[in-house]
């Protein structure tokens, strides 16, 4: 939570992404709730995100809406108003 202030809290969330890396896993980083803490995230190689940032929860066919939306979008090459932008592997996975 305290990543971009705490250099030990940094070094906790580097290791954590190396680790899984390592081990070939991807990572999701949870909670995340502001653009400070996505963008150090994405410096960092977590591969997903979840948390307020990215949307407050929302019903199942509201979700996949959303989805759609941005998919649709993002396939136009155009940002998506009002979402944080998308972290390194899913841009890879895009092109």
């Amino acid at each position: 939570m305290d990543m971009a202030i705490d250099a030990s809290d940094a070094a906790i969330v580097r290791s954590t992404i190396d680790l899984a890396h390592n081990l070939g896993l991807r990572v999701v980083a949870e909670g995340v709730e502001s653009h400070q803490a996505w963008t150090r995230l994405n410096e960092l190689g977590c591969d997903l995100a979840q948390g307020f940032y990215v949307s407050r929860p929302l019903p199942a066919p509201d979700l996949g809406k959303l989805l759609r939306e941005r998919a649709a979008t993002l396939a136009a090459g155009e940002p998506v108003p009002g979402s944080p932008p998308a972290l390194r592997v899913i841009r890879a996975q895009a092109s």
